[in-house]
């Protein structure tokens, strides 16, 4: 059994599997929610009480909070955008991203010779209706959008294959 894939990525996919690929566990998920809250909450009290008094020593630990905490959303979004526009390029956006897919793995055919890479190398899958990101060991990032597949078919049976092949580990 064999499924061939091909064709291109565009800017929005790529971005959109980036930050897939890197999106926070579901506990971590809660945690941010949470911390997001708690900053919208504290900066406007904090501004409130600075405006109404004119006293901003007197509000330095809300400062000081809202600082740390815009810096740990900061840490769990931003990264994966400006990671992302690095790794953007014409020669991507160019390139045709072709192979196909077995039991054994994932080929890619490349004008200066294939790139193999078996399912134990695989240790992150994340997916979606129409996009498929896995992450290799040593960090690398393949995306498989749906429109790579010429039937439902074969979306289908590869959608399945990756579900039952890629160990993933757990985020929290």
């Amino acid at each position: 059994m064999q499924i061939k894939f091909n064709g291109k990525y565009d800017k929005k996919l790529f971005f959109n599997a980036v930050r897939l690929a890197n999106e926070p566990g579901r506990t971590s998920r809660m945690m941010y929610i949470l911390v997001g809250m708690v900053f919208g909450v504290v900066t406007v009290t904090t501004i409130n009480e600075i405006i109404q008094t004119g006293d901003l020593a007197g509000s330095i630990i809300e400062i000081a909070l809202i600082l740390l905490m815009g810096l740990v959303l900061y840490q769990a979004y931003v990264p994966s955008y400006l990671g992302a526009r690095k790794m953007w390029t014409a020669e991507l956006e160019q390139r045709i991203m072709s192979g196909k897919i077995s039991k054994d793995g994932i080929t890619y055919n490349f004008p200066q010779g294939d790139k193999s890479y078996l399912w134990s190398d695989f240790n992150r899958l994340r997916k979606t209706p129409h996009l498929v990101t896995l992450i290799t060991l040593g960090g690398m990032l393949l995306i498989f959008p749906r429109y790579f597949f010429k039937t439902d078919a074969d979306w289908e049976r590869f959608t399945n294959l990756v579900s039952t092949r890629v160990i993933s580990t757990k985020r929290k």
